[in-house]
């Protein structure tokens, strides 16, 4: 079995965080992992770059040196070249602040292969508050309130940070049977985590339909294991064969006290 790493970048302007999904699958030789974002916050942004291991290995997932890193707004031609600040994390210069509906790609150049991926930021959508269902006051749950632009098929990426604290959970959805609706959509945290006088801030992030695909697969591995036999990786936007993904978004956040 191995674990998957996926170095997520926290919508509330955290630099970069970890996340660790951790599914059931079969051991084989360590795969390359790429992940970075673009959003529509304030950079700099960065990509990570390294190596799964083995399930029952150390949890120290070893970052990869001396890579060529670029990211490119295609709509512009604005090319910025990253640098590496410590092993295996490399940080941008030029770009600032992503625009939505640019498309931006991805270039990574290591160990004698290159990889590419394409995403086109979507349209802002604003998340307008955060609410608690406290019907069950041993799991209690955010609630995302935000509206859905009509006639465009949107989706999205949910992640929360609690105290301060970066949840280990994200949710991704898709608009497909709410389109132009008001949504409250329950936004699932590890169980239990959720509490009385905590703070909770919610992210709404808008992605584009490549990194849902990964997102939606990643969670269904991550959480939903039980019923499937042999779990194959998520489908990365990445090409050249590695794990991770790339992802220009837009990020609207807010905060919460959850209280009765």
């Amino acid at each position: 079995m191995k674990k998957i790493l996926f170095i997520l970048a926290a919508a509330s302007a955290i630099a970069a965080c970890t996340k660790t999904i951790s599914p059931s699958l079969n051991t084989s030789v360590p795969q390359l992992y790429i992940q970075g974002e673009v959003s529509d916050t304030t950079g700099p942004y960065y990509v990570s770059i390294g190596n799964s291991v083995g399930f029952y290995d150390s949890s120290i997932y070893p970052g990869v040196s001396g890579a060529a890193v670029s990211i490119t707004d295609s709509t512009t031609g604005l090319q910025d070249v990253l640098t590496e600040t410590s092993t295996g994390l490399y940080v941008t210069h030029l770009l600032t602040r992503g625009i939505p509906g640019h498309t931006y790609l991805l270039s990574v150049q290591v160990n004698g292969k290159t990889y590419t991926a394409s995403s086109t930021m979507p349209l802002p959508v604003a998340l307008d508050s955060v609410t608690f269902d406290l019907s069950d006051t041993t799991q209690i749950e955010a609630v995302a309130n935000y509206q859905d632009p009509p006639h465009i098929v949107n989706f999205y990426k949910y992640t929360m940070t609690i105290n301060g604290v970066v949840d280990k959970r994200f949710q991704a959805f898709e608009d497909r049977l709410s389109d132009g609706r008001y949504i409250h959509d329950r936004v699932d945290a590890d169980t239990s985590e959720v509490k009385k006088n905590d703070i909770v801030r919610l992210s709404l992030a808008g992605i584009d339909k490549n990194v849902y695909t990964f997102l939606h697969e990643a969670e269904d591995i991550a959480y939903n294991n039980a019923g499937l036999v042999a779990p194959a990786n998520p489908q990365s936007n990445i090409s050249g064969g590695c794990l991770g993904y790339f992802s220009a978004q837009t990020v609207s956040s807010r905060t919460g006290l959850v209280q009765q």
